[in-house]
């Protein structure tokens, strides 16, 4: 079974609509990179920054075909920015914890892992918001 990495920024379920800060899932396949930094410029480049990473993804959707009203071509890649404890953060603790729970045999039976959720507060440790999701769409 494909596992899922799962993502929630709203604090309440009154926000849990919103693509940019609400409930958003990608399949682990479709990974293409994680970062330390900031890619929240929407062009995907990535500055410095000590409290925040950057999962880029494939591309999750598809537009309306040649002309279409496409913002991004498939060599733009999806990205989520998340917020980290500021200060001497160990990235890669974070990223040990991620691919341990992705490579984790028996769990996560629903193939659902939190990486973050505002709303209950779970999530991979240290991980204390999501700052930015975007999505770019392909024709």
């Amino acid at each position: 079974m494909e596992k899922f990495l799962y993502f929630r920024g709203t604090s309440g379920l009154s926000g849990d609509q919103d693509e940019t800060s609400g409930s958003v899932m990608y399949p682990v396949s479709s990974i293409k990179a994680i970062v330390a930094g900031d890619a929240a410029d929407g062009e995907g480049t990535i500055t410095d920054d000590d409290d925040r990473f950057t999962i880029f993804f494939e591309p999750g959707r598809i537009g309306s075909g040649s002309g279409g009203s496409a913002t991004a071509s498939a060599d733009r890649p999806d990205h989520i920015v998340l917020d980290v404890t500021a200060g001497d953060f160990d990235f890669k603790g974070l990223y040990e914890e991620l691919v341990g729970r992705i490579n984790q045999p028996g769990a996560h039976s629903n193939g659902l892992i939190t990486v973050f959720d505002g709303v209950t507060g779970t999530g991979i440790t240290g991980i204390t918001g999501i700052h930015q999701v975007t999505m770019n769409l392909v024709d």
